[in-house]
């Protein structure tokens, strides 16, 4: 009986042993899946706007910073991108977007990722009571060591805003449209890995 017993005692701590061994090794192996980022530095570019709204995209791109500071990336101040490639066109074509280069911007400031993104849309359409407020961008994320796409989303969204005719309803839209915008950005960058400074 006491012979059973140690056997019983003797297996239940092997096996409390080999469980803790194996939970032990789960977390190493999930941080360092966590570790692999794709991106230390990232350059936002300046958005190719495809739509007819001249402030939206500047607005776009700042949000986009933002977006990634709290993911963990160091701001890359985007006066710096726009001096360097200013420079780089002599004040021409200022806002020109997707004509650099990964390695130009590598050159240019350093960083070792490029963000590419468009605004594909992004309209209020007026009527007397109804104003549908559409947003969609899309971004790609590349790597200005071998120019390669590491990462990239995009997302659509529409708000739907009801009110009397004038300048409430015009209000309303203005509102909707930068909450609209903000969902496109969260939404897009929601499946970009964290960066280097949110990793403890």
């Amino acid at each position: 009986m006491k012979r059973y017993r140690y056997r019983m005692i003797l297996q239940v701590g092997f096996v409390i042993t080999f469980c803790l061994g194996c939970a032990s090794q789960a977390p190493q192996a999930i941080k360092k899946d966590s570790e692999k980022s794709v991106a230390k530095v990232i350059a936002v570019l300046p958005v190719d706007n495809r739509t007819a709204d001249i402030k939206a995209p500047q607005l776009l791109r700042l949000k986009i910073l933002d977006e990634l500071y709290f993911k963990g990336y160091s701001k890359l101040p985007l006066e710096l991108i726009d001096k360097k490639l200013e420079l780089l066109y002599n004040g021409e074509k200022k806002n020109a977007v997707g004509v650099v280069s990964p390695s130009v911007v590598k050159e240019l400031v350093g960083a070792d990722s490029a963000l590419y993104c468009t605004l594909t849309e992004g309209k209020r359409t007026m009527s007397l009571i109804y104003v549908p407020v559409t947003v969609a961008a899309r971004c790609e994320l590349r790597s200005t060591q071998t120019g390669e796409v590491v990462w990239n989303a995009q997302y659509k969204s529409t708000s739907r805003n009801f009110d009397l005719p004038g300048k409430r309803l015009e209000m309303k839209s203005y509102e909707a449209f930068e909450t609209v915008l903000d969902e496109v950005v969260n939404k897009v960058l929601e499946t970009l890995p964290d960066g280097p400074n949110l990793k403890g």
